[in-house]
């Protein structure tokens, strides 16, 4: 018997449609020969410091710092015991586990955990999907990996979080602490993230507060020639300019600017070009994708990746969202025709577009790089196509 474990019920409805689960149980789903699962994100948390020994809880002790956890200690978290309790029960009914939770390190993480937790000795594979369409999950089933090739995303994500734990709880405590024996009450929180992000913000607060304005002079005259209005920005000499190459010297700008006003016509002494090369966008990172709906829609972030993930998750029209890569495997190029149909029955005003009328999809650019690829390719449309009514 296989289970295939998932992160949310959602992932696991499209994993179950595609290899016959259509079986509802309590917390699973289950067909010929497999069950599909799921855990709710973590199930799983890092032990408060008491359990480790009645010194590390209440009232907190500096004579106890630092200290870091010789044997770690998971606890099934408060909410998740139910669906903990079903996938727990089903390890034991089950000799294989397939995860398929989300492809990256904390879904690794996620399913990882439960099963070291649970002590499962059966064997493992690794379902990684870069999208939840149909076409995407059955090449993903046909190409199932060995568990061990995403064994290190798994210890990266569990030293990052035993990182979190030793570094929130150590100096949280120290700094609070410390802050008491001054006079000052509450709780001072540390984080590995929280902290340096708090430090940014501090710091550019306090070059705002300091900021003291110095004036400057620029000088631009508007020219025409042939019927063509163009500016131009007078360029001060060095020695008038502060560190910034901006005019300080507003008497020098003054006489330039009469100088201008007494002179007629101007003449071109000197013509440089430079011919430059622009290479054509790699796709959509996370954060590329954050910077340009800002940009251009005044999108906060999290509004973004709210949208991202949804056009991921519950419509299957593009990719996994949560990528730092710009980059495509050359193996998807094959895809290109497959990818452009869906977008084109999706809406069928694209067929008339000029852009796609001029694409020439045998040109192979610098988006195409396996060298350069991460967890995660960039965000592209999937090849299912949706309805836009």
């Amino acid at each position: 018997m296989r289970l295939f474990l998932c992160e949310k019920p959602s992932q696991a409805r499209d994993i179950a449609k595609v290899i016959g689960a259509g079986q509802r149980g309590d917390g699973f789903l289950s067909g010929p020969g497999v069950i599909v699962a799921w855990a709710r994100g973590h199930l799983l948390e890092q032990a408060d410091p008491e359990a480790y020994g009645e010194q590390y809880g209440n009232p907190w002790r500096l004579d106890v710092l630092p200290f870091v956890p010789q044997q770690w200690k998971l606890e099934v978290k408060k909410d998740g015991r139910a669906q903990f309790s079903v996938i727990n029960r089903l390890l034991k009914q089950v000799d294989e586990v397939v995860i398929a939770t989300d492809a990256d390190r904390e879904g690794e993480v996620i399913a990882r955990e439960l099963l070291e937790y649970c002590r499962f000795q059966g064997l493992v594979f690794r379902l990684w999907l870069s999208a939840l369409d149909d076409v995407s999950i059955r090449n993903a089933l046909a190409n199932i990996w060995p568990s061990e090739k995403t064994e290190a995303l798994y210890r990266a994500g569990v030293g990052r979080g035993r990182a979190d734990w030793v570094t929130g709880m150590n100096l949280t405590r120290l700094y609070t602490l410390k802050a008491r024996e001054a006079g000052i009450s509450g709780v001072m929180s540390v984080g590995r993230v929280q902290t340096p992000t708090l430090a940014i913000v501090v710091r550019r607060d306090l070059e705002i507060e300091n900021f003291i304005p110095k004036p400057y002079s620029d000088v631009i005259v508007t020219l025409i020639s042939g019927n063509i209005a163009f500016p131009v920005k007078w360029v001060a000499a060095a020695q008038y300019c502060d560190e910034e190459g901006r005019c300080i010297q507003a008497g020098i700008a003054a006489q330039v600017v009469e100088l201008c006003r007494q002179i007629a016509s101007a003449t071109v002494i000197d013509c440089q070009t430079k011919r430059q090369k622009k290479s054509a966008p790699l796709a959509f990172s996370l954060g590329s994708l954050q910077q340009a709906c800002a940009d251009k829609f005044g999108m906060p972030a999290q509004k973004v990746l709210d949208i991202a993930q949804s056009l991921y998750e519950t419509h299957k029209l593009t990719t996994y969202p949560r990528t730092d890569c710009g980059y495509l495997p050359v193996s998807m190029r094959d895809e290109v025709r497959a990818v452009l149909a869906a977008l084109m029955q999706s809406d069928p005003l694209l067929k008339s577009h000029p852009a796609l009328a001029q694409l020439d999809i045998s040109l192979v650019s610098r988006i195409w790089n396996d060298k350069k690829i991460t967890a995660h390719h960039g965000i592209i449309p999937t090849k299912q196509a949706g309805n836009l009514s």
